[in-house]
């Protein structure tokens, strides 16, 4: 008996129970772990499905999924929900070795897209094959690859060049950063900016993707996120939400083709009153500790940057008291800190045990816990975070 082809699944429990049933029909199904390495598991089976469920809308967790279908000889089909508007417009512009679907398509019209992605598979493992081979042959010391390597240094060197050299000391408000980059280039880039002798404004964005295109929309943010308006012979500190709305014009009207949507999280503090104002673009949700109370997230609407362009976002305020602590991170921070068996602390509470220690300790131990659970693989993505600590009399 001749044994069937393998088909992963990456749907789970809640994934689409007609299309798997269909899909088992023709396939060998076996379902996808989140214990081992992705690109392992698609190597090995070479056709996938996956249907996001809950992380259908996060850019994030789908940009992962096609970074490692990208690194694998193999083909999704991806099946999303039809009210996943973030997802659709994000992947229908975007190229690679996947198909899309509608969760609630028919089971035949699955079968077909699945049939289609099947023939590319002999193509494809041919082509990883002769890639791997080249790798094997290239020399090391070989002058192209020398000058690639000096133009990513370069690279790096003008990414850093973008970020603040020394963090502003504004009132009783003082800043702490750690900022780990996955590669020799960022995909996360964050800012401390005294906007006049009381207000601070702070952001960090995410570019949706890695390596040098994310590195450039990265630098775009930096230079194209405005703070201030000038009216007359005076200015304006803009609302947090009207910044990031000109941002998100801003990058819509470039049509970027390689890199071109991000998470970001502007606040402006006011240190004389304590008074905090913020917006969030789909970004992490900001953690407070206050000194005399739980933990709170900093919930906002607003989707990612780069997709709608005349998407609407909502600046909220809320006072400080001396002793909080805001964090601001990307969401590299909870892959690199999760536990390979999904169990553990959650990231809230990590930070919270954390809580009585200052800010370069804090970060110090942050970057402990990072480096004991990545090893020498080291993190799956970028890391920044961004600690704001009230101190003093105001």
């Amino acid at each position: 008996m001749t044994s069937r082809p393998k088909l992963l699944w990456l749907s789970g429990p809640a994934g689409p129970e007609g299309i798997r049933q269909a899909v088992a029909s023709r396939w060998d199904v076996v379902d996808g772990s989140r214990d081992e390495p992705l690109v392992g598991q698609l190597s090995t089976a070479g056709l996938a499905v996956a249907c996001p469920n809950g992380d259908a809308d996060d850019p994030h967790q789908i940009e992962r999924l096609l970074t490692a279908i990208d690194r694998a000889p193999a083909v999704a089909l991806v099946l999303l929900p039809p009210e996943a508007k973030v997802a659709w417009s994000v992947l229908g512009r975007r190229t690679g070795k996947f198909i899309l679907a509608r969760q609630d398509a028919d089971p035949a019209e699955v079968l077909a897209k699945l049939d289609a992605a099947a023939s590319l598979l002999p193509a494809l493992s041919n082509l990883h094959s002769e890639l791997a081979d080249a790798r094997k042959l290239g020399d090391s010391g070989d002058a192209e690859l020398k000058e690639l390597d000096e133009e990513m240094r370069l690279a790096a060197r003008l990414q850093r060049d973008f970020l603040p050299r020394r963090l502003p000391e504004v009132g009783p408000v003082r800043f702490g950063v750690l900022y780990r980059p996955l590669g020799w280039v960022s995909g996360d880039i964050y800012d401390v900016v005294r906007l006049d002798e009381t207000h601070v404004g702070f952001y960090g964005a995410d570019a949706v993707g890695h390596g040098m295109p994310a590195a450039l929309l990265t630098m775009f943010v930096k230079r194209a996120l405005q703070t201030k308006r000038i009216v007359g012979n005076t200015y304006e500190i803009l609302p947090p939400h009207t910044s990031l709305e000109q941002l998100n014009a801003a990058i819509c009207e470039q049509n970027l083709s390689s890199c071109q949507f991000c998470t970001a999280c502007y606040g402006v503090l006011d240190t004389a009153s304590l008074q905090l104002t913020y917006a969030r673009a789909g970004h992490p949700e900001g953690i407070l500790f206050r000194a005399d109370g739980p933990p709170e997230k900093l919930p906002a609407p607003g989707s990612l940057l780069g997709v709608f362009p005349e998407e609407q976002y909502e600046s909220r305020s809320m006072a400080l008291c001396t002793g909080d602590r805001l964090v601001l991170y990307s969401d590299g921070l909870e892959d690199a800190l999760a536990e390979p068996s999904g169990q553990g602390q959650t990231l809230i509470d990590m930070l919270a045990s954390l809580r009585g220690a200052a800010r370069d300790e804090t970060l110090l131990q942050l970057t402990a816990w990072i480096d004991a659970r990545n090893g020498a693989s080291r993190a799956a993505d970028d890391v920044t975070v961004v600690v704001m600590d009230v101190e003093g009399e105001v």
